[in-house]
Formats: C-alpha cells, structure tokens, sequence
C-alpha cells in the first residue's frame, strides 16, 4: 500500500527446498544405501518416542489450536436470528429510505436519521448495486451477541466489500448497527490525516507491527500496530504506552490465537508536530470497541 516502502520493512520470502539426487554406481550401494537408512530410521524413531513419553506429550492438551478454532457464543436472552432471517433483516434495513423507519431496523449510533438515509440514497453511486450477501453466522464480540453478513456490490473486479452486523436492541429486535457498516470515523479521514493536530475516532483493521521511530522509537516504551481501512490508502501506524489500558486491551484482540488482522473501534491522537512524527503516525489513545460495533462501555475502561 501506498507509504509502506517508507518504512523500510521487509518481507521475508519462503523459498521451497531443491533436492539433488543423483545414482548409484552398482545394485550393491544401493542395497546398502537401503539398510543404512532404513536402521536410520528405526532408530530415530526410537529415540523420538522415548523423548516424547518422558515429556508427557502424547497427554498435553490441545489448547491453542482449540481455541483457535472455537466459536463461543455470547450468552443471550434473545434467540439468535436463521440464516434467511438474518439475510432479511439486512436487505430490508439497507432499502430504507423513510426516517420514520429507521429506529425500526437500524441501529444508528453516532449517526442522525437524517444521515442514514442520505448515506442510503448514495451508496449505489459509491460502491455500486449490490451482487450478493453471504451470511456469516455468529460473529460475537465485545461482550455482544452479533450476526454478520459479508454485502458485496459489483464495483471493480473484486467488487466492494461491506460488513452488516446485526445486534439486538434491549427488546430483543435485532437492527443493522449502521456505524459498523458505514465505517464512520470522525473526522473524516483527509481531515485527520491532513490536520497538525487533533484527535478522531476511527474504525480500522489492526495488525501487529515493529516499526519504531520519530517520538515512538523506543519499542520499550511503546507497541506498535498498523491500521488499515478500505476507506483511505494510507496504512497508519498506531502506538500504544506498554503496560497500558489501551495495550492490554489491543493485546485482547489475538487473545484466542485467531486471525492475525483484527477489526477494532480506536480513538488516535497526532502527536505535536515539533514530536518529529509522520503523517501516518498515531497514539491510540482509546480503545473503545473489539470490533466496529460499540457496547455501553469502551473496552479499555471494562479493564
């Protein structure tokens, strides 16, 4: 991406192994190249199962590689919606276009009625006519019980991708959270890349990182995450104080060994100007949601 290269990371490239093999000279090496690697590994075999039974592995448990494949739901008073339920209540959320229907179906979080339907009435010209919905299933998070489905428009080759998380309200009615959906920062992202200064909140994928310098070179002192957005080019690099609220809540995000790209609801602050920082450089300041939908309270203060 576009500011990468300035970082000067490398990317470490695999190579697969070449293997030369070459003939025996007579039947008889070859027999004897036979028995020699076939008492080879005999006894490597041995050696192997004597070594695993006195380190117990055969009995240690499988811990991480369950928790990275297990799904646990958020406990629910409220029935999770089916599949074609769930597609439907997307569907229907995204072809609202009355104001009166908004507190129905969606969630609108930071956003004014007003500001839905406006965002509604031009997303075509944004991203294009809707192609599909893949539903998702259960994507809980944030102490939330959440439903996901992947809305894909037919824009470019590979088509737009937009997240549609359900969550339900405290009736129980499960509404479309439009802030998750929209990707809302604030300000906007030219504004907060183009400022001195400032603050803005915004919703980002998150990835660990080890690039250090200008006011965040000491990496004793800080941790270092690359945020990504589909909605600028830029590729951010955020900053946390070791030992922090905002660290130990960043360090949650991969706490089940899952994917090693997060989404997550940050607030950022640009460090003085005279800090020698970059444009893309940033302090988390905040850590107010796993993912991009919001619970009562930011996930920095629960810790």
């Amino acid at each position: 991406m576009p500011g990468y290269g300035r970082r000067g990371t490398r990317r470490r490239r695999q190579h697969e192994d070449e293997y030369l093999t070459s003939r025996p000279r007579s039947s008889q090496l070859l027999v004897w190249s036979g028995v020699i690697a076939l008492v080879s590994v005999v006894v490597l075999g041995a050696i192997f199962t004597f070594w695993a039974r006195s380190h117990n592995i055969e009995d240690a448990p499988q811990t991480k590689s369950v928790a990275a494949d297990e799904r646990v739901r958020v406990a629910s008073k409220f029935k999770s919606p089916s599949r074609e339920e769930a597609l439907a209540l997307v569907k229907s959320a995204l072809a609202v276009r009355d104001a009166g229907q908004v507190a129905a179906r969606i969630r609108p979080g930071p956003m004014s009625p007003k500001e839905v339907l406006s965002y509604l009435e031009t997303i075509e010209a944004q991203d294009g006519q809707i192609k599909k919905y893949d539903w998702l299933s259960s994507i809980d998070k944030n102490g939330l019980s959440l439903e996901g489905v992947l809305v894909t428009f037919n824009t470019g080759s590979k088509g737009k991708k937009r997240l549609a998380i359900l969550t339900p309200d405290a009736m129980g009615v499960w509404q479309l959270d439009f802030a998750a959906f929209a990707r809302w920062v604030k300000p906007s992202w030219k504004t907060l890349l183009d400022q001195d200064t400032g603050t803005g909140e915004v919703r980002v994928s998150a990835s660990k990182d080890s690039y250090y310098n200008g006011p965040f070179k000491d990496e004793s002192q800080w941790a270092a995450y690359r945020l990504i957005s589909p909605d600028t080019e830029e590729v951010l690099m955020g900053y946390c104080k070791m030992g922090s609220a905002q660290y130990r809540a960043m360090e949650l995000l991969w706490q089940h060994g899952e994917s090693a790209r997060a989404r997550v609801t940050l607030e950022i602050s640009r460090p003085p100007a005279a800090a020698g920082a970059e444009r893309w450089q940033f302090q988390i300041t905040r850590v107010l949601a796993e993912d991009w939908v919001m619970a009562d309270k930011p996930l920095d203060e629960r810790l």
